[in-house]
């Protein structure tokens, strides 16, 4: 996978002098697919998102017309929501798009309750640590509606949206069981604490 890299030089302005770092802006010059035509989210299907791609929605109706999926688009959603009803949550490139750790970290403990005591997280994220700007054209693989594409925009050099730190973040609630990394971006499947695991745990950073 090629990658076109430049580098700029920012002010980060704080109470005390002004602190200057590197940065690095990679944008993919290819795209990148990603195939789900084999995922299988079962059960009660909660999909948080910052944006609603209709991704999530496809692969869960070409299973079961009855399944029940419910999504999570901002915290005034948060209420709506029943605890301990959802057997899988769904993140698909949203969590980058917030900003703190402390509300990443409110939102995973937030998952964590509206899962059940099985409850199985799937989370695709860009790998994005502070001052590293990535932009990303995706093209995702849906059973019978062929592909759709997203485009991935996380240029904000504050923000960690790392791999790293989310697991960090999920170990506090969730068991890690599986992860992969290609490309700046990963995929983690994790299983709610407190249940007798599905899969052998994997030990992430």
């Amino acid at each position: 996978m090629e990658e076109l890299s430049l580098f700029y030089r920012i002010n980060i302005m704080y109470e005390n002098p002004i602190i200057q770092k590197e940065y690095k802006v990679i944008n993919m010059s290819k795209e990148i697919f990603i195939n789900l035509e084999k995922e299988a989210f079962l059960g009660n299907v909660l999909d948080i998102g910052t944006e609603n791609h209709g991704i999530v929605y496809d692969l869960c109706k070409g299973i079961d017309d009855n399944i029940t999926i419910d999504y999570i688009s901002g915290e005034e959603d948060k209420g709506k929501i029943e605890k301990d009803f959802f057997d899988s949550c769904v993140i698909f490139f949203s969590l980058f798009d917030i900003k703190s750790t402390y509300r990443k970290n409110n939102l995973i403990k937030d998952i964590c309750t509206f899962l059940k005591k099985d409850g199985i997280l799937y989370l695709w994220d860009v790998d994005k640590p502070r001052f590293k700007s990535i932009y990303i054209k995706l093209k995702v693989v849906v059973p019978s509606k062929g592909f759709r594409q997203v485009k991935i925009n996380a240029r904000n050099p504050l923000v960690d949206a790392s791999c790293k730190t989310t697991c960090k973040l999920l170990k506090q609630y969730f068991n890690i069981i599986d992860l992969k990394q290609s490309d700046n971006i990963y995929y983690i499947k994790a299983q709610k604490k407190g249940c007798i695991l599905s899969e052998n745990i994997v030990d992430s950073h």
